[in-house]
């Protein structure tokens, strides 16, 4: 999962929906689920119901995506809140997924202060299955909804993976970008995500892991390219996906990374 994209993430206007009761529900059963990064004009929460979902979101405190952001991987009983105009990212984690949104104005969201994953009891799993259920009285869903809002303001909190140092920030981002198939970023590109210079990235990868920015790049994309390989994609198949121009390209980068 990437912590950033070339542009502002993209508004999902969700305040029309929520105008005549102040909350909406979205429930979604869609295999292979992505929404890349995007703010809502209202609050959210986000719980899985069915397998788990991948999410960050920009951190409390940043100021943009680049300057912190948290991930986790939600599974049942687990969830996430988050304020208005908070940027977020989400994708199944799983084969099959089915998880629910909980969009709320602001007079109703205010009492759940902070942003981040929380963990979810049994009153709150059993109200918000009630709220997704096909005969549920619409009459019934302001109540609950209210009684939902009291329980997640009293949640416990999770921790979250927040990557502390350059170097491990670009561990993590390298990791994301494969698992989510995607292009992996060159030295200076990572560098200026995180903030950087290529020089002190270069200092904190040395000082931390004893390999240069390139010799990690290069392990984990050889690394990958072998988990690939090993599930029966071809080389050309492989090299497609990873970016490469040509196949010979890989197969080098494969003979001259050790396993």
């Amino acid at each position: 999962m990437t912590p950033a994209t070339p542009h502002p993430p993209q508004l999902s206007p969700k305040l029309p929906q929520l105008a005549a009761q102040g909350f909406a529900l979205r429930h979604s059963r869609q295999p292979h689920y992505e929404f890349d990064w995007h703010v809502h004009d209202c609050a959210m929460l986000l719980w899985p119901r069915k397998g788990a979902l991948q999410s960050a979101w920009q951190a409390e405190g940043a100021h943009s995506i680049n300057a912190g952001f948290d991930q986790i991987r939600l599974a049942r009983s687990q969830a996430i809140i988050l304020p208005v105009s908070t940027a977020h990212r989400t994708q199944s984690a799983t084969q099959q997924q089915e998880h629910g949104e909980l969009y709320l104005a602001p007079e109703i969201a205010r009492t759940c202060t902070g942003r981040g994953a929380i963990r979810l009891d049994a009153a709150a799993l059993a109200m918000l299955d009630a709220l997704l259920a096909p005969a549920l009285d619409p009459r019934a869903a302001e109540p609950l909804v209210l009684a939902v809002v009291r329980q997640i303001a009293r949640a416990r909190p999770l921790d979250v993976a927040r990557p502390r140092s350059p170097a491990r920030q670009m561990l993590v981002r390298f990791a994301q970008t494969l698992e989510w198939n995607e292009p992996l970023p060159g030295i200076e590109a990572i560098a200026c995500e995180l903030g950087t210079s290529t020089r002190q990235l270069q200092r904190a990868c040395q000082d931390e892991l004893g390999q240069s920015p390139v010799a990690l790049r290069r392990q984990m994309l050889a690394a990958h390219a072998r988990r690939l390989l090993a599930t029966g994609l071809s080389l050309a198949q492989v090299s497609v996906q990873l970016g490469f121009a040509t196949s010979g390209h890989l197969t080098r980068l494969l003979k001259s990374v050790l396993h």
